[in-house]
């Protein structure tokens, strides 16, 4: 039987034909049709009709055109109007005209969990993107999808077999690429099922940790929350945190600065203090506050000589939640928002809360993070291992950890970050779990501790933490430098994508009978309210946009 594809959007209730247009989609009505589809309306345009590239590219003398039309075609189905598009006929639609989880949630619905065979995921951590395949039917297991910490953002598999008269293959993210045997009579019948399939809440069942991660792509709701967040600016109660977007090494100078409305001063560390402050000072207020400010403001990131390193945009560099009192809350990370189901927050904090500890470091005040490696080795008579590397050679380096502490006996890898933003403590996360994996199973690597080590203490010490190591009594700290004052509210001072994260490495290092232990060291370099004096030279600056 013949099967044929097409993508189909659902607009929102109460969303007409008309309202649903783009104003320049260059597209023409057409009513020279004769189907027997109940009210259907169909838009078009027409491909230009051109040589491809290659034929001059390879001087070839045939006569080749090349062109694809497009098409919308506008269905009515119960009280909402469904649209195909084939060739490029979304860019027909408005973005806030159509349900943009309409094809997730038909697909996790209607497809059989058995015979699944690509998924595309965002780890909103990292902001890795990624499409896993397989040859052959699979579940989501194989297609190494992990719920708690992954966004799903595209879903391929075969339906189930109680739809494969209508259905035999379901794609889904905004739309739904399916590709079905239905006639052009068969439509009505089609279009409500998956109507049906969209309402319905049957997938939790089978795909339990799909939704508690969400991205929200859904422009309407991301103006209301947009509207939120450029307000929380000003709100000093409100959980909102100016970041950077980036991994940074800390062992460099580094320095911050605000353009956009003019140049601001140069500022040791990055607070939102400061860009709100900046804001008044260039009489932008909260009644004239807007998300257009936040796009349009940037964080310059300067070196030691007032020369600037990197960018981005304010809008890009905040992080909040906020609640509206049901189920769900939402979150603001790297110029996105997700919705995170409350349960799942509630599950971090059960999982992650009990390997917090008070601090039993010294507090940082030092002007950098591998200063305070370096002289806290010194206060506690430990090893600075900050900047050493256990990697075997050709590989990627690893340290084994910036602070060695022990007794003797039993020994405990430091792993130390200053600051809580997702890219940093990703980072910090997954050195603490590759470091217990390597020194726990290549040889090579126990090796090279060894040596650094024996050089920057002695031999005997070098012995017995090569001996501790090999018998597994060694454990993993991971401290948090923060100037957070609020050490009671345990892993709920970290970003909720840095609870993923590091929810998935307690259970990787628990998994290797590695102890391991979390802890939030006071912050006391006080850089809040330090400016950095300018240098004699002009510091080179990008023009504000």
């Amino acid at each position: 039987m013949t099967t044929r594809s097409m993508s189909i959007y659902a607009l929102k209730l109460g969303m007409t034909v008309e309202d649903s247009l783009r104003d320049d989609h260059g597209y023409t009505e057409t009513a020279d049709h004769s189907s027997s589809i109940p009210e259907l309306r169909v838009f078009i345009k027409r491909g230009s009709q051109d040589p491809p590239w290659w034929k001059g590219y390879l001087d070839l003398n045939e006569d080749l055109l090349q062109g694809t039309n497009s098409a919308a075609a506008f269905v009515p189905s119960g009280q909402r109007m469904m649209v195909l598009t084939f060739g490029a006929g979304q860019f027909l639609l408005r973005d806030d005209a159509y349900e943009h989880d309409f094809g997730t949630r038909v697909v996790l619905n209607a497809v059989d969990p058995r015979k699944l065979k690509s998924t595309e995921t965002l780890d909103p951590d990292s902001s890795q993107r990624r499409r896993t395949q397989i040859p052959y039917d699979g579940d989501l297991a194989l297609l190494s999808f992990a719920g708690d910490a992954s966004v799903l953002k595209s879903l391929t598999g075969k339906a189930r077999p109680k739809y494969s008269d209508l259905v035999r293959s379901v794609t889904g993210s905004s739309s739904l690429r399916v590709t079905t045997p239905a006639r052009a009579e068969d439509l009505p019948r089609l279009l409500s099922r998956l109507r049906k399939l969209y309402r319905s809440d049957s997938f939790l069942k089978t795909f339990p940790d799909v939704a508690k991660i969400r991205p929200i792509t859904d422009p309407v709701l991301i103006s209301t929350l947009d509207e939120k967040l450029s307000a929380a600016v000003f709100d000093l109660s409100a959980p909102i945190v100016l970041t950077v977007p980036d991994i940074l090494d800390y062992r460099d100078e580094s320095f911050i600065q605000f353009s956009g409305h003019g140049v601001s001063q140069v500022f040791d560390d990055v607070y939102v203090k400061h860009y709100r402050e900046y804001l008044e000072a260039h009489e932008v207020e909260l009644e004239t506050m807007s998300v257009e400010v936040l796009k349009h403001d940037y964080m310059l990131l300067l070196d030691g000589s007032n020369n600037q390193r990197q960018r981005w945009s304010i809008y890009k560099s905040l992080v909040y939640e906020v609640s509206d009192g049901t189920d769900y809350s939402y979150h603001f990370s790297d110029g996105s928002w997700f919705r995170v189901a409350a349960d799942l927050i509630v599950a971090l904090r059960q999982d992650v809360d009990p390997y917090w500890i008070d601090a039993n470091l010294p507090e940082h005040r030092w002007p950098s993070e591998a200063d305070y490696n370096k002289e806290v080795s010194d206060e506690l008579n430990a090893v600075c291992l900050d900047q050493t590397n256990v990697s075997p050679k050709g590989q990627t380096a690893i340290e084994p950890c910036d602070i060695l502490r022990g007794d003797g006996n039993k020994f405990e890898l430091v792993h130390v970050k200053i600051g809580t933003s997702s890219a940093n403590l990703s980072h910090l996360f997954n050195q603490a779990v590759n470091s217990a994996e390597l020194l726990r199973t290549v040889k090579q690597s126990r090796q090279k501790l060894h040596k650094l080590v024996e050089k920057n203490a002695d031999l005997a010490t070098a012995d017995s933490v090569l001996a501790a190591v090999e018998n597994d009594q060694f454990e993993v700290a991971i401290a948090i430098v923060s100037h957070k004052r609020t050490p009671e509210l345990k892993s709920d001072n970290l970003p909720i994508f840095s609870r993923i994260s590091l929810r998935r490495a307690l259970r990787s290092l628990s998994a290797m009978r590695v102890p391991v232990s979390v802890q939030l060291v006071p912050d006391a370099t006080n850089r809040a309210g330090k400016v950095k004096p300018r240098k004699p030279r002009k510091p080179k600056f990008v023009p504000d946009e």
